[in-house]
């Protein structure tokens, strides 16, 4: 397996894991807040919506056209950002909508993955925004960053589900 294969497929499983947690708890339970968290899984869905199009996106390769025209980026920058606060999105977020460009954008995640070669991993990440990438050198630095932030947040949608909506077995109860 070479390196894009490997981000490809760890990308993949980050996705997986998260959406399980996601689709487990009622999205009629989505701005539940913890008041040991202060968060919620609405906008841990609309941060990774944000994320993952910064971090495996826009500094890999670029605005994407598609993206920009299905989700007004600004207003989730705005709403679900590093400095935004997830109590202040309770009661105007959509859960419905957030899943769906949840989804939309893992999908682009993969595509863009996939259109990379091996040697665009080492160039230097893309810097279209005032903010350097906190992390990242690298195009391979900011897709591996992407995969354990996502996995960051998959744990913090674990903890909210815990304490909103009860634990996840991640079937361990149906192993012999």
């Amino acid at each position: 397996m070479n390196a894009i294969e490997v981000l490809v497929e760890q990308t993949k499983e980050a996705h997986v894991w998260t959406n399980k947690l996601i689709d487990s708890v009622p999205m009629k339970r989505w701005e539940d807040t913890p008041s040991n968290l202060d968060t919620n899984i609405s906008w841990q869905v609309g941060h990774l919506v944000i994320s993952e199009f910064y971090h495996a996106i826009l500094v890999v390769t670029g605005f994407d056209a598609e993206i920009t025209q299905k989700i007004n980026l600004k207003s989730y920058t705005e709403q679900f950002g590093y400095e935004s606060n997830p109590l202040q999105i309770v009661g105007s977020s959509n859960p419905k909508e957030l899943k769906e460009h949840l989804l939309f954008m893992q999908h682009k995640v993969i595509v863009n993955i996939k259109s990379l070669s091996l040697l665009d991993l080492n160039k230097a990440v893309e810097e279209p925004t005032k903010r350097k990438h906190p992390v990242a050198k690298t195009k391979f630095d900011a897709i591996s960053w992407n995969i354990k932030h996502t996995m960051w947040h998959c744990g913090q949608i674990a903890c909210i589900k815990r304490l909103i909506h009860g634990g996840f077995d991640f079937g361990l109860t149906n192993r012999n």
